[in-house]
């Protein structure tokens, strides 16, 4: 199983939409999506490990500060408290706030940044 599709699914239990990457411009708010901003691999003298440790952004996107604010600290803990399959630990290394405009709309994001160790 691989770590992408682990964390999907893991999130998808919040019950909001869930992509890795961009979504399609029809989904609705709120919704959560994951890039993988870096990866280091370790080596040893015999070759590649088997273990390797990801950088992965966890943007929260919702309409308004109320659903945003709620469903940060929920989405950290679920995450941070998984270990299970390849994952074995996901650590929180920081967690920002911004917003963008949109078709008029104000969109509230909350962006957290992972470090996930894991069996590749």
């Amino acid at each position: 199983m691989s770590l992408e599709f682990e964390l999907g699914v893991l999130l998808e239990t919040l019950g909001v939409p869930v992509v890795w990457g961009l979504f399609d411009s029809d989904v609705g708010f709120p919704r959560i999506s994951l890039r993988r901003v870096g990866t280091v691999t370790g080596y040893a003298l015999q070759g590649r490990a088997d273990v390797e440790t990801a950088r992965v952004q966890v943007n929260i996107d919702a309409l308004s500060y109320g659903e945003l604010i709620s469903l940060g600290p929920t989405v950290s803990q679920l995450l941070t408290g998984y270990r299970s399959g390849s994952v074995i630990r996901i650590k929180e290394l920081s967690r920002r706030d911004g917003s963008s405009e949109t078709g008029g709309e104000v969109v509230r994001r909350q962006m957290l940044d992972l470090q996930v160790r894991y069996r590749a």
